[in-house]
């Protein structure tokens, strides 16, 4: 019996992206922000109150309706609502993620791997109301190496689970709460154009056949099965053939520059709110910050320091991006194709754009789901030792991330 239907467990997508972040030489370190306070009330899962390092609101969403994908539900036993007691519960997901990660406002507007894949078990005693058993996920790797590239710094992230995932799920609304707790390695990568070894020609992901050859990295031409798909690299114009297609089975070169603790607590389907609350390393600047040691709110100039309404820097001049590799940033002056189509064909021309900012409340909006829903977090990002990686990236800082997500469970 099985029915596709949303997850909130999914959450360590989120921390694909804040893992491009990195931690050097500390497997342990993670932010300290400010003592939470959080309030949840679900609209049909059990309540739950764990403890997170800021200090958000969660408001569960209902249940979205038009979903890309409408299967038919076999019957499930007498009474449940579930399809039994026990049960495996593969998740899977999705285009469309949002990952903003830091102040400055470059390094907003990421995405996660879609294609990626995991498996916990769902413990539902009373056929509805489940809690969430991932503690068979610690030690290994969560989907395949992520590729990341923002303000000319380039990172290809590999991420792994520190802890058992946690959390309650709810069989008849799709509505979910979970805590995923990651350890993200992050390798510094000069390529622009593949930040992670692609594995190019693998027609399946995650088929468990390897269909492919490794481009590059550790083993280059080693066979390989895709675990996971950037959309940021696989349909950039004239980037290398499956750029965004990434395998466990071809690693980065060197070693990794840091170890970043990445803690989604909570990860929802609902609403979570932050608000800043922590005083910035800089006092010139009036406005609070999200996260210890945090510099300033936003790039954003003005006297306030205050992110405007709209979350742009209306005042701050345009930044350039090249239109068909939007992760390659240009020069405004000049040429319009001189830092994009003339030095990397595909790249198309240079456009202006606004810098993104975090005011000072920061709210994402997940969705519940029976078929497929979105999953929503906010949480604080440490500084590297990694001076480019701090300055493009806004380090430390918070990061926030909506992850659509599907599922498939089976009894076991």
């Amino acid at each position: 019996m099985r029915t596709r239907t949303s997850f909130l467990a999914l959450a360590m997508v989120a921390a694909l992206a804040i893992s491009g972040c990195g931690d050097d030489n500390n497997d342990n370190k993670k932010p300290s922000g400010p003592t939470p306070t959080r309030t949840t009330t679900p609209a049909q899962p059990p309540t739950q109150t764990p403890v997170d390092e800021l200090s958000p609101t969660v408001t569960p969403t209902p249940e979205v309706s038009g979903a890309t994908e409408t299967p038919t539900p076999e019957p499930t036993p007498s009474g449940l609502v579930c399809e039994g007691t026990e049960l495996y519960d593969t998740i899977t997901s999705l285009a469309g993620s949002d990952l903003d990660v830091g102040w400055t406002g470059i390094s907003h507007d990421s995405q996660a791997t879609r294609d990626a894949r995991i498996t916990v078990n769902l413990d539902c005693p009373d056929g509805q109301n489940c809690t969430v058993d991932g503690s068979a996920l610690v030690g290994t790797t969560f989907g395949s190496p992520l590729p990341l590239s923002a303000g000319g710094v380039s990172s290809c992230v590999i991420n792994e689970f520190r802890e058992a995932i946690t959390g309650t799920y709810d069989c008849g609304s799709g509505c979910s709460e979970s805590s995923v707790k990651l350890t993200s390695r992050v390798y510094l990568v000069v390529d622009q154009d593949k930040p992670c070894p692609p594995c190019v020609g693998d027609p399946t992901p995650n088929d468990g056949i390897k269909g492919g050859t490794c481009d590059g990295g550790k083993t280059p031409n080693a066979p390989c099965d895709v675990g996971g798909i950037s959309d940021l690299f696989e349909n950039a114009g004239g980037a290398p053939p499956n750029a965004g297609s990434t395998s466990n089975d071809c690693q980065p070169n060197g070693s990794p520059v840091g170890n970043l603790s990445i803690d989604l607590t909570p990860l929802t389907t609902g609403t979570v709110s932050v608000d800043a609350g922590v005083n910035c390393l800089n006092s010139t600047f009036g406005a609070t910050c999200y996260c210890p040691g945090q510099v300033q709110p936003n790039s954003c100039i003005n006297p306030s320091g205050v992110c405007p309404a709209s979350g742009l820097c209306e005042n701050n001049p345009p930044i350039g991006v090249c239109s068909g590799q939007k992760f390659r940033q240009c020069f405004l002056t000049g040429s319009p194709t001189a830092d994009c189509e003339d030095i990397a064909p595909g790249a198309g021309r240079c456009e202006a754009q606004l810098q993104p900012c975090f005011g000072p409340s920061i709210s994402r909006t997940g969705t519940c789901g029976t078929q497929q829903g979105v999953l929503a977090s906010i949480f604080c990002i440490p500084a590297t030792q990694a001076a480019a990686i701090n300055t493009v990236a806004g380090l430390p800082g918070p990061g926030a991330a909506l992850i659509p997500a599907s599922q498939v469970r089976v009894p076991r």
